[in-house]
């Protein structure tokens, strides 16, 4: 029998509500029906095959043919319209949704009628406002876009509308870019896999029976679908770089206090800043010089001149790679990694590092602390982070399954005592791991330009496995900045077998090795990481667009 409406909880009834406006919003012609036999199905595949985009359409969101740079390029050259651009990429994007259940707050009206000013301008000035005219792009759900709501993932802030543009996102409006869309993160935004009771999951671009990983997990699949030309999260231990390799995109990590805030300081993060590992937004992309255009953009906007409050002044530094940079291995075969790489991500790391010898590069190698640690190291300072706002909002709906594996708000352990020797603990932990961080890259007497690792030992992973974040977030613990690229690998089940003589390193690493399977795996996507020292971003980008091209599969 119907539950009367008294019965209907209050979450339950904000849900009904902010998916239906959602639903209203997308126009029922540029949506498809995912297959109805439950079988796995790529929703990148399904939308490029659909036949709902025209030919010009399909070119036009053709991502690996025209990035941003090069779509910017043709915007300001005459050859495309802004609102031609930006309406393609709308109804790609509400095709890829329709599958893959990654948008949140949708503004394809308002982004069309502002491509169309920014036509307007163009005819009558013949020059663009700024170098990201026209531009779509997507913000994960945590920012602030003016009007519309940033939940966070969570019913209790479903209606809590943005009075102004953060500062990023305003610092990005003003260069020109038009934001489609908001996309989906986990409950909380502190999970590695995005699933959320106000918007549901969000599936993995390429395999529908996989996580698009988190927490800005929507983005990832933005990207991979093709649905946006550039994303805009946050990156508190890799939540950018994880959702990147999961759907085989870029995902970048600056240092900390490079990039002003994309929103408002919610009722739990005031007074975070400076405790612990560091957190701070971040971008996804479908290539690095991308991320170099936007990054120099938001820099020469001189947002600390507004505020001094958590950012560094950090005037753009057009630097280029050395010639022959020396690129430090991370070991990914030592114990102290704590987690074998599956078969697919040992053998894409193992292709990109052949394929850097033999490009002459000088290659050195990198004994890697015991980062076994680091995760946990992780929630017991979300503790001292203002943890119990949250705490108050997820209490008025159910938990998802993923926040409640991943161990902080319902912990599998006890807590320890919050105090503030117990605060100088966990910091002696945290400058410990960076201090073996920074002994190891100056060991062989010379220090080496960039790391090479990975960005997670797993590939993307079924829905609510991706629990343990290490490999990412080392770098928000000792704040170097890192980005993940993909390799146009992708998972093989002739190839990628199980290890037949798999040994665990710890617990973690028995689980996942149980997870992984060649043939439910085979097509995810593989990729690597690379990073750089602290505030040496430029460096770090240049250096990634040079080898890039090199370690990736042609």
């Amino acid at each position: 029998m119907p539950r009367e409406v008294d019965e209907v909880p209050d979450w339950e009834k904000i849900v009904i509500r902010k998916r239906a406006q959602r639903n209203a919003l997308l126009p029922s012609y540029w949506t498809l029906h995912p297959p109805t036999n439950n079988a796995s199905f790529s929703p990148l595949g399904e939308v490029i095959g659909s036949g709902i985009l025209s030919r010009d359409e399909l070119d036009i969101t053709d991502t690996a043919k025209y990035d941003l740079t090069e779509t910017a390029n043709r915007i300001a050259t005459g050859v495309m319209s802004a609102e031609t651009v930006v309406t393609a990429f709308c109804k790609r994007a509400a095709a890829a949704h329709s599958l893959a259940n990654f948008l949140t707050e949708i503004n394809f009206k308002g982004a069309i009628a502002r491509a169309k000013e920014l036509d307007k301008f163009f005819q009558e000035t013949g020059r663009v406002v700024g170098p990201l005219h026209g531009i779509p792009m997507t913000i994960k759900d945590a920012m602030d876009l003016k009007g519309f709501a940033a939940s966070e993932g969570l019913t209790p802030l479903a209606d809590s509308i943005a009075p102004d543009n953060g500062v990023l996102i305003q610092i990005l409006i003003n260069a020109g870019a038009v934001i489609i869309s908001k996309t989906n993160m986990p409950q909380t935004g502190l999970a590695a896999d995005s699933d959320s009771i106000l918007w549901g999951r969000s599936l993995n671009a390429h395999n529908s029976k996989f996580g698009a990983g988190g927490s800005t997990g929507g983005e990832g699949v933005s990207m991979a679908t093709g649905s946006s030309l550039f994303g805009i999260g946050s990156d508190g231990a890799g939540s950018c770089r994880m959702p990147g390799h999961a759907n085989g995109v870029v995902g970048f990590r600056p240092s900390g206090y490079r990039l002003p805030a994309g929103g408002r300081s919610l009722s739990w993060s005031p007074g975070r800043e400076g405790l612990g590992p560091v957190p701070g937004e971040g971008f996804l992309a479908h290539s690095v010089r991308d991320v170099r255009l936007v990054s120099k953009v938001v820099s020469d906007a001189r947002p600390w001149d507004r505020s001094s409050i958590h950012l560094f002044p950090s005037p753009w530094r057009n630097e280029t790679a050395p010639i022959k940079p020396r690129i430090g291995i991370w070991d990914v075969e030592s114990s102290n990694t704590y987690i074998h790489l599956f078969p697919p991500v040992l053998r894409g790391y193992k292709a990109a590092v052949a394929r850097l010898r033999e490009a002459g590069f000088e290659l050195v190698h990198f004994n890697p602390p015991d980062i076994g640690g680091v995760w946990g190291l992780y929630k017991q300072f979300a503790l001292f982070q203002g943890i119990e706002g949250i705490t108050e909002f997820i209490s008025k709906e159910p938990i998802t399954e993923i926040v409640r594996r991943t161990g902080i708000f319902i912990p599998d352990t006890p807590r320890f005592p919050i105090s503030v020797q117990t605060l100088y603990e966990l910091n002696i932990k945290l400058q410990n791991l960076t201090i073996a961080m920074d002994e190891e890259w100056n060991r062989s007497g010379q220090p080496f330009d960039v790391l090479l690792s990975v960005a997670a030992a797993n590939t993307a992973l079924p829905y609510d496995e991706w629990i343990d974040t290490s490999y990412t977030a080392i770098y928000n613990v000792v704040d170097f900045p890192a980005i993940s690229l993909p390799l146009n690998m992708t998972v093989d089940r002739k190839i990628d077998q199980k290890d037949e003589n798999f040994q665990a390193f710890s617990a973690e690493d028995k689980r996942l090795e149980a997870l992984y399977d060649p043939e439910t795996f085979h097509g995810l996507p593989l990729s690597v990481q690379l990073a750089a020292r602290k505030f040496e971003d430029e460096k770090l980008l240049a250096i990634a667009e040079l080898i890039h091209p090199i370690m990736r599969e042609h």
